[in-house]
């Protein structure tokens, strides 16, 4: 019973790796992931959302042009992010990160 509520929660643990995010977020640190949020509202500035990108990253959105989105990590010395892939559509963000 507990693995199909998992399946079907709109919440998902995410183990952060590397330190892009660093000092927010550490290596190894446990994140929650609400993936229904962009359901009902839209990403705002600010927001740290996983991305799928090649990898699935953790990233903060910096500019929000119409549909798109610049992500960067908070670390920029140890950041792929959108100064290397470009925008990213909201259908490549997979969700609203949170600490917990």
């Amino acid at each position: 019973m507990n693995k199909l509520f998992t399946r079907f929660s709109p919440f998902i643990k995410v183990i952060v790796y590397g330190n892009s995010m660093h000092p927010t977020f550490k290596n190894g640190e446990i994140v929650l992931v609400n993936k229904l949020v962009y359901r009902f509202t839209k990403p705002k500035l600010n927001d740290i959302v996983v991305v799928k990108n090649s990898l699935d990253l953790i990233k903060r959105i910096k500019k929000i042009n119409g549909k798109s989105y610049f992500v960067v990590g908070d670390n920029l010395k140890f950041s792929t992010d959108s100064r290397h892939f470009g925008w990213i559509s909201k259908s490549q963000i997979i969700g609203k990160v949170y600490k917990l």
